[in-house]
């Protein structure tokens, strides 16, 4: 993974990125049996160019580098899908049963409509993923919240992604950005509302929760009422790439100095309520 984290920070605000990596492990390679080429249509590709031109002053800052076909970080760590693996079960309730049935687990299962993988798979598959990837990445954002909340009473999370664009979707109309809180349970809302205010200001067309409310970042992190605050911003590709040959478009400046300008004005408000 990527990190920048700040020796003083002044400022309560984290940045996660978990879905735009692109690294494919050498265990994954021998056990995947689809292209990989045909992956990219599930990350977040290049979403993490988005805070390119961020002060990285104003927010720490983690970024996936291992793809999100490999293992989901947004997902939890007993979303597993036992029928997998040829001699691995998890010795709790498997949880996210739902995104499991649609294989998209924590190891996702398909593509889409493709399998990823035509065969099962050893224990050690799993847990070799997890040690290497899942707990450093989650260990460090818990670290890093109860940090930021010892210093300055509170901590914002804020989980980066980009979406398909909803016209690809079969949907009737277009939304630029979606920005998710579980519903009001992970964050404050006043967080919420300055940043429906900031992107409408900057003549995007923005939604609450619909279809994005949050995945498991949002949800285990977001406990507003203990001083821990986390919303999800879902960002449409079709704004910064070219969704079939994923080139970068010449308007991800547009998006890139939107979040420079986020975060600056983050920084002038208190949000600690």
């Amino acid at each position: 993974m990527i990190k920048y984290l700040r020796s003083n920070p002044l400022t309560p605000f984290m940045i996660s990125v978990p879905h735009s990596g692109q690294f494919y492990p050498e265990e994954f390679i021998k056990y995947k049996t689809i292209n990989l080429k045909e992956l990219k249509i599930m990350e977040d590709v290049k979403s993490n160019k988005l805070i390119d031109k961020i002060n990285k002053k104003h927010a720490d800052i983690l970024i996936a580098e291992c793809s999100r076909t490999v293992l989901d970080l947004n997902r939890s760590k007993f979303s597993i899908d036992n029928d997998m693996f040829s001699d691995f079960s998890l010795d709790k309730p498997q949880e996210e049963i739902i995104m499991i049935k649609n294989g998209l687990g924590l190891i996702p299962k398909k593509c889409y409509e493709k399998n990823i993988f035509n065969n099962k798979l050893p224990k050690k598959y799993a847990i070799n993923l997890i040690e290497k990837f899942y707990n450093p990445y989650h260990d460090l954002i818990n670290q890093n919240l109860n940090r930021l909340k010892k210093l300055f009473g509170h901590a914002i999370l804020i989980d980066l992604h980009s979406m398909p664009s909803l016209n690809n979707l079969k949907k009737k109309k277009e939304t630029d950005i979606v920005i998710g809180d579980n519903f009001g349970k992970s964050c404050s809302t006043k967080i919420k509302n300055f940043l429906i205010d900031f992107f409408e200001n900057k003549d995007f067309k923005v939604k609450l929760n619909t279809p994005y409310a949050g995945g498991y970042i949002t949800r285990n992190y977001g406990k507003k009422s203990t001083g821990f605050h986390t919303i999800q911003i879902e960002i449409n590709k079709s704004l910064y790439i070219n969704e079939q040959n994923y080139k970068i478009k010449s308007s991800l400046i547009n998006l890139q100095n939107a979040f420079k300008d986020l975060f600056y004005s983050l920084t002038k408000n208190d949000f600690n309520t």
